[in-house]
């Protein structure tokens, strides 16, 4: 397996404080100020002397790496603060100034284009949300380019350090392979940095958006306190991205969501391969809400339920066929959830997208019984984090591939 160079990278030790507890510290690489400058912005700020600790340097090497960074005002000197073993005297603390520094993130999605501006810890500072009016390439970049300038129309551009696109599918540089949503392949996505560079000059990276938001939870996520992780996302489709040792790994088949087309014991769904069984015929909210459709078209003309607030709401109302399909939703999840982690050898699984608000039905109670289903009695349990399924998350994730990328930049790294 390969990890993506770009990516922090942590081990743990233990400390003589504390024999229970693991802290996660940078591996240095041969680039040690981008190893720096990448610890202070995901877990300043810091005393010098935890910064020194963490990363396992002497105060007079720290002192050097840190002497350029503060010149150039990537990292400053902010409050006073006490170190994190709470001992010594109060001292001036390390952190990369978030407010001077802007990002935006587009996730494109089949109906949506969804557009942040964050600061340089991810956190949202302005939204947009509109709908895709056409698929077709050329309308449907120029449409988003649109959206981009209106975010940087309207702030001071001059902290604009970069800006994060991702979508679904195999991504090559600029090159979407295929993206199903959108019904692309071997589309270039080039024509975007030429019309956006002509009027701002950001940098732009182009991500995957299970990818990205992998990204999110590595950096300012689960990623500040877990080692190993999963991140599962349920929504239009299913995608993976896993994290070892802290650091995303990768490998040709990323972006191909090929846990998807796992089978799951008791599914009996069809995607739209013809795979009986699959995580993608179980799962998919498309699928979900097809199940609970065919049921109810034996006695029912309408064509609901047509979103999962409204599969819920039937199911509360009594409706079998719907309270049957997200019964049978949870116990599938559970399985899928169980056999992706077991794969990758972790204990922490992410769950975000759409789809995780069934878990939220009452009818969905049986999630926690079935996620040890096929494990054996004394096996460590899996911990499940839920995260809201909001899209800006995945706006979100787009704008940590900018500030990764910026980070890179700025401290004139040229091996990571």
């Amino acid at each position: 397996m390969k990890h993506f160079p770009h990516i922090l990278f942590r081990f743990s030790v233990k400390t003589a404080a504390t024999q229970r507890e693991r802290e996660t510290m940078t591996r240095l690489f041969d680039d040690s100020s981008l190893a720096t400058a990448a610890h202070i912005l995901a877990h300043g700020p810091l005393s010098r002397a935890d910064t020194a600790r963490d990363l396992e340097l002497s105060p007079a090497t720290l002192t050097r790496l840190v002497r350029p960074l503060m010149k150039s005002g990537m990292i400053t000197e902010v409050r006073s603060g006490v170190s994190k073993t709470g001992m010594g005297r109060p001292t001036q603390l390390l952190a990369v100034p978030p407010d001077q520094h802007a990002f935006i993130g587009v996730n494109l999605t089949g109906t949506m284009i969804h557009c942040v501006r964050t600061d340089a810890n991810a956190r949202i500072l302005s939204r947009e949300a509109v709908p895709v009016e056409s698929h077709a390439p050329e309308d449907c970049l120029h449409q988003l380019c649109a959206v981009i300038r209106r975010q940087i129309g309207n702030q001071d551009d001059s902290q604009l350090e970069g800006i994060g696109i991702s979508l679904g599918g195999k991504i090559d540089s600029s090159r979407i392979k295929e993206n199903r949503f959108l019904g692309w392949q071997n589309v270039d996505l080039h024509s975007i940095t030429h019309e956006i560079n002509s009027s701002s000059h950001p940098d732009i990276e182009f991500v995957n958006d299970v990818t990205g938001l992998t990204m999110l939870e590595q950096w300012f996520g689960l990623g500040r306190k877990c080692e190993d992780f999963v991140v599962a996302t349920i929504g239009a489709g299913i995608g993976n991205g896993m994290v070892h040792n802290l650091r995303a790994v990768r490998s040709p088949l990323s972006g191909l969501g090929t846990t998807s087309h796992i089978p799951l014991a008791g599914a009996h769904g069809v995607c739209q391969y013809g795979h009986v069984g699959c995580a993608n015929g179980a799962l998919t909210l498309p699928a979900v809400l097809s199940r609970a459709q065919t049921g109810r078209a034996i006695t029912n003309s309408d064509s609901a339920p047509t979103s999962a607030e409204e599969l819920i709401n039937l199911a509360d109302y009594g409706d079998k066929s719907c309270r049957r399909a997200i019964i049978e939703f949870t116990e599938n999840l559970a399985i899928y959830v169980q056999t992706v982690a077991s794969a990758a050898l972790v204990l922490d699984v992410v769950l975000d997208g759409e789809g995780v608000c069934l878990l939220e039905s009452r009818w969905a109670d049986n999630f926690d019984k079935h996620l040890k289903s096929y494990g054996r009695p004394n096996d460590p349990r899996i911990r499940v984090h839920r995260r809201s399924g909001s899209f800006d998350r995945w706006a979100q994730g787009a704008a940590v591939a900018a500030i990764v990328k910026w980070l890179i930049r700025t401290t004139g790294s040229t091996k990571w």
